[in-house]
């Protein structure tokens, strides 16, 4: 699948205006586990690889760079109930298939980063407005998955004037950036 996103760091006060603007669809609790090799392989590649838990389920997911800064490709497979601390080369490799230009090595868990996320769907485009906290530290993102880029730029509009965005490019950086930038701070 192909990932298109549009994301904006946002301020407490920020995600706080949107949060009470919008009537959310869903509002989801779920949390990353984050995987990469003790070099950060993976990272180095711009390749994110976690688990994903939503509830009691598990979702190994593989992004991988898609030629724009807005685009992924994302892929995914459902685990079970528990999250694994390394996961193989083997299982990464026939996730990944041909969309990976090199294979995938062996990783290993790093940490967990949480996620309040409020879900709203609008044709062509979808609001996830999340909080997150990992390492002590919390913060606010607004991101517009899309089918329809003019859906979303619209959908963005009406965001930025909502809560005073100021909006520059079309991606800040992800949640997996974010965390290995504490998770280094952290002495991995």
């Amino acid at each position: 699948m192909i990932e298109n996103e549009f994301k904006v760091i946002l301020t407490r006060e920020q995600y706080e205006t949107l949060l009470s603007f919008y009537k959310w669809d869903k509002v989801i609790e779920q949390t990353n586990y984050y995987y990469d090799t003790p070099v950060l392989t993976l990272s180095d590649r711009h390749i994110t690889c976690r688990v994903r838990k939503i509830g009691e389920e598990c979702f190994l997911q593989v992004k991988l760079p898609n030629g724009r800064d807005y685009s992924r490709i994302e892929l995914e497979k459902k685990l079970g109930t528990q999250v694994p601390e390394n996961i193989s080369a083997e299982l990464l490799n026939e996730l990944a298939g041909t969309a990976a230009e090199l294979p995938l090595p062996c990783v290993s868990l790093l940490g967990a980063l949480s996620t309040t996320r409020g879900v709203k769907r609008f044709e062509g485009a979808e609001i996830d407005l999340d909080k997150s906290e990992y390492f002590g530290k919390t913060d606010y993102e607004l991101e517009i998955e899309f089918t329809d880029e003019a859906a979303a730029r619209a959908v963005l509009a009406q965001c930025a004037e909502t809560a005073g965005l100021t909006v520059r490019g079309n991606v800040c950086e992800g949640k997996i950036r974010r965390f290995l930038e504490e998770y280094r701070k952290n002495g991995g």
